[in-house]
């Protein structure tokens, strides 16, 4: 499904996929999507993605620490 490389571009599939899990853990969170906590969360996700953890299960698990 997804690459085993990292890059700094995004496909239109990596950031559907990064939009179902920024989703998923704001509301896990209750976090509103336009807040600083949704940003940092943001830049953490796309971090971790570029560093080559693409599977969602991972992603959730690292962000939820």
């Amino acid at each position: 499904m997804h690459e085993n490389f990292i890059t700094s571009t995004f496909e239109p599939q990596d950031l559907a996929f990064l939009q179902k899990v920024f989703t998923t853990v704001c509301a896990e969170r209750g976090l509103s999507g336009d807040s600083d906590a949704a940003s940092d969360l943001a830049g953490q996700m796309f971090q971790l993605y570029q560093q080559g953890i693409r599977e969602e299960k991972d992603l959730q698990a690292r962000l939820r620490n």
